[in-house]
C-alpha cells in the first residue's frame, strides 16, 4: 500500500503573479544577509537595533507576518506589511516514508514547485534543499534530469526551505544538517547559494553544510574564494573520463582532467576532506576493478568516498539497476584496502520517492533521455 499523501492548505489560484500594468511583487525580505535588510530599510526605521529585531524575528522566532513582531511599532509593522513580504512557500503536499523521511512538494509565488526532503536520524536531522526548479544538466541515473530544467530559487526561497521545516520542529537548529543535494545544480545558481548561506550560517556550522555539484569549474573556483566555506561534494559516479561523460553530460564540458587539479588545490581546514559521491549501477561501474581505477584515481587528493546503490525509477530504463548488496560492500572493501575512506550511504526515503536522484518536477512533460551506449 503506497504511503498515505498528508493533506495540506489548498493552493490558491491566484499566486500573486504580476499581469501586464500591474505592480512588481514585493521584496521578499528573507532572502537579504543582515547588512543588505539594514540598507534597505534605512528609510524606515528609527533606531538600528530594529534591524536585529525583525532580522531575529524572521530567521530565529519563524514569523510569517510582520503582524506578529510586537517589538515594533504598528506603523514600522504597517510599513513593512505594505511594502515588503516574508517569501515562505506553501506546502502542496507532504509524504511520509515508513523510516521517518518527509518529502515535501512546496509551490512557490511564480508557480514553480520544488522538493524538500526531511530526514531524521536519532538526535540528528538532515535537510536536503532544493538550489533550482528542476536541473538541466541531464544526468542518465537522476529523476529531476529526466523532466528537465528549471529557474534559479532566489536566495529567500532557498532559506524558506529552512525555515518552513525549522517551524516543525521545537529543536530549531539543534543537530540540524543542510545538504545541497535536492533538486538542481547548486553551482549554476552561485550567487543566491551564497547569499543564501551567508544567513543560513549565521546559525549553523560551516561543518554541518555541504553544497554537492556535478563539477562546474568557475562556481568550485569562486567557492575557493569565499572567506567561509560549507563543505565540499563532487557528484563523481564513474572511474573515467568515458563512463562518466556517458552519464554525466556535463563531463564533456567540465572533464575530470580539469576538475581533479583544481580540486588538489581547493583550500580546506584540518583534516577537512573532499567528499566524492559515487552511485553505483550494476553492471556498469560496480566492479572491482572499477574500484581500483577509482582509487587510482583520487589518489593524493584529501578524499572519502559516499556509495550510493542506485534508487531506481520506471523512467530510467529497466537497464538502470542497483546492484545486489553484496556486491556494494566488496566494492567498498577494496576501495578500504586501496587506503580510501569510503562508506555506503544508507537508503532513506526510497519508499516516497525521496531518495538520491528521485525527487521529481510535476506536471511537467518530460524530455526524455538519449539513449546512449551504456555498456551492459
Amino acid at each position: 500500500m503506497p504511503p498515505p499523501v498528508v493533506p495540506t492548505l489548498g493552493i490558491p489560484e491566484d499566486l500573486g503573479i504580476p499581469e501586464d500594468g500591474e505592480a512588481e511583487p514585493k521584496q521578499d525580505l528573507l532572502g537579504l544577509p543582515r547588512d543588505r535588510m539594514a540598507t534597505l530599510l534605512e528609510g524606515l526605521i528609527d533606531k538600528p537595533y530594529r534591524i536585529d529585531q525583525i532580522y531575529r524575528a524572521l530567521h530565529e522566532h519563524g514569523v510569517d507576518d510582520f503582524g506578529q513582531i510586537t517589538t515594533l511599532s504598528k506603523d514600522l509593522r504597517a510599513s513593512l506589511q505594505r511594502e515588503f513580504t516574508i517569501g515562505l512557500p506553501q506546502e502542496a503536499t507532504r509524504h511520509q516514508s515508513a523510516d521517518g523521511t518527509v518529502k515535501y512538494l512546496f509551490r512557490l509565488h511564480d508557480g514553480a514547485t520544488i522538493e524538500t526532503v526531511d530526514i531524521p536520524d536519532g538526535d540528528r536531522r538532515t535537510l536536503c534543499l532544493s538550489s533550482q526548479a528542476g536541473c538541466a544538466l541531464a544526468c542518465r541515473f537522476c529523476v529531476t534530469g529526466f523532466w528537465g530544467g528549471g529557474r534559479n530559487l532566489t536566495s529567500g526561497e532557498i532559506v524558506a526551505q529552512v525555515l518552513t521545516a525549522k517551524r516543525r520542529d521545537v529543536e530549531g537548529t539543534h543537530g540540524l544538517n543542510l545538504v545541497f543535494m535536492g533538486m538542481g545544480e547548486p553551482l549554476l545558481n552561485l550567487d543566491n547559494l551564497h547569499t543564501a548561506l551567508e544567513i543560513l550560517l549565521e546559525q549553523i556550522s560551516w561543518r554541518r553544510v555541504t553544497v554537492s555539484t556535478a563539477g562546474i569549474l568557475p562556481g568550485i573556483e569562486a567557492m575557493a574564494a569565499w572567506p567561509v566555506r560549507p563543505q565540499l561534494a563532487i557528484s563523481l559516479h564513474a572511474p573515467d573520463e568515458d563512463r562518466r561523460s556517458e552519464i554525466m553530460p556535463i563531463n564533456r564540458k567540465y572533464p575530470l582532467k580539469e576538475l581533479l587539479p583544481l580540486l588538489a588545490r581547493f583550500p580546506l581546514a584540518r583534516k577537512q576532506r573532499i567528499t566524492f559521491e559515487y552511485i553505483l549501477i550494476r553492471d556498469f561501474n560496480d566492479a572491482k576493478g572499477d574500484a581500483d581505477l577509482l582509487a587510482q584515481l583520487l589518489k593524493g587528493l584529501p578524499a572519502k568516498v559516499n556509495l550510493i546503490p542506485l534508487n531506481g525509477d520506471p523512467v530510467l530504463g529497466e537497464e538502470m539497476r542497483s546492484p545486489e548488496p553484496r556486491r556494494v560492500e566488496a566494492f567498498r572493501q577494496r576501495l578500504l584496502e586501496r587506503g580510501l575512506m569510503a562508506t555506503t550511504r544508507r537508503q532513506r526515503g526510497d519508499d516516497i520517492s525521496a531518495a538520491c536522484g528521485q525527487l521529481r518536477v510535476p506536471n511537467r512533460e518530460p524530455r526524455g533521455f538519449r539513449r546512449s551506449n551504456l555498456r551492459y
